[in-house]
């Protein structure tokens, strides 16, 4: 049988009503939902980003195809018990798939456990500590610059400088040069993920061709939209500015605007967590 079309919304009259009962069993039982996002991600559409609703769901056209040979009607609407099975299922044999050597996904929370501690501990404790904090200050800003653009560049360090802000305060530092310091090394970290991006973008040469050619065409039509979605993302969102920096230096997005962008969301995010820190330690730890 010939695979169902990639198109999202093709050959169909209604396209929420093949996921309603997904998303019935969604709002029922949510302890699904990690093996319900799962599925929506390994089934997700080509081209999902460029049609509405602008979300990696199925295309209902691909769902009522698996309905269709597994019951032999497209319109069949299958007993939430067998959903459940599916989706768990499916989620259990796509992880018996992954390639050996990836870290489980318990050792990665422990870590990030382990780092919310230490984060903790030198905020709460190591501001008492004279050793650490004339380490602190002997460094001065120089070395805090360079602590901001690691932990810019989220491969390095994925715990951003501006967490340790009571510290830093405590050691003798003054607010407002902390937060330019914080924001201007952070930003210096993503311009070496911009400069990844630039340097993957003119290796790939003929293996990327058409890749190219399809990200040159949306900065074309949307100019100004992502240099504005990347302020936000940099401004509110706790995740690698890489995720985003990376890509629009490979379709050649002019490294000032880019780098203006990150820079003023960089200082939002982190005088936003600079202030819940303090709220939460205290300003002096």
């Amino acid at each position: 049988m010939a695979g169902p079309p990639s198109s999202y919304l093709e050959g169909m009259t209604n396209p929420r009503s093949a996921l309603r009962p997904f998303l019935v069993l969604a709002f029922g039982r949510p302890w699904l939902w990690p093996a319900l996002l799962s599925a929506a991600w390994a089934f997700r559409p080509k081209g999902w980003y460029r049609r509405p609703p602008f979300l990696p769901l199925p295309s209902g056209e691909y769902v009522r195809w698996r309905l269709e040979t597994a019951y032999g009607d497209s319109g069949a609407v299958p007993p939430p018990d067998e959903i459940e099975r599916f989706v768990i299922w499916s989620a259990r044999m796509r992880r018996r798939m992954r390639p050996r050597g990836r870290v489980p996904a318990s050792v990665k929370l422990v870590a990030i456990a382990g780092l919310a501690g230490f984060m903790a501990w030198v905020n709460l404790r190591a501001g008492s500590i004279e050793a650490a904090r004339d380490g602190a200050a002997a460094a001065g800003y120089p070395g805090l610059l360079l602590a901001s653009v690691a932990s810019g560049f989220n491969v390095v360090w994925p715990v951003p400088v501006a967490f340790f802000y009571p510290f830093f305060v405590e050691s003798g530092f003054q607010p407002v040069p902390t937060l330019a310091v914080i924001a201007l090394g952070m930003t210096g970290g993503d311009l070496l993920g911009y400069l990844v991006g630039s340097a993957t973008r003119d290796l790939s040469h003929r293996r990327l061709a058409g890749f190219r050619a399809r990200a040159e065409a949306l900065r074309a039509r949307h100019r100004l939209l992502p240099l504005g979605l990347l302020f936000l993302y940099a401004g509110f969102v706790p995740l690698p500015n890489e995720l985003l920096v990376i890509p629009m230096a490979f379709m050649r997005y002019s490294l000032p605007a880019v780098m203006a962008a990150v820079l003023f969301g960089n200082a939002i995010f982190n005088t936003t967590v600079a202030l819940g820190m303090s709220w939460i330690f205290g300003a002096g730890g």
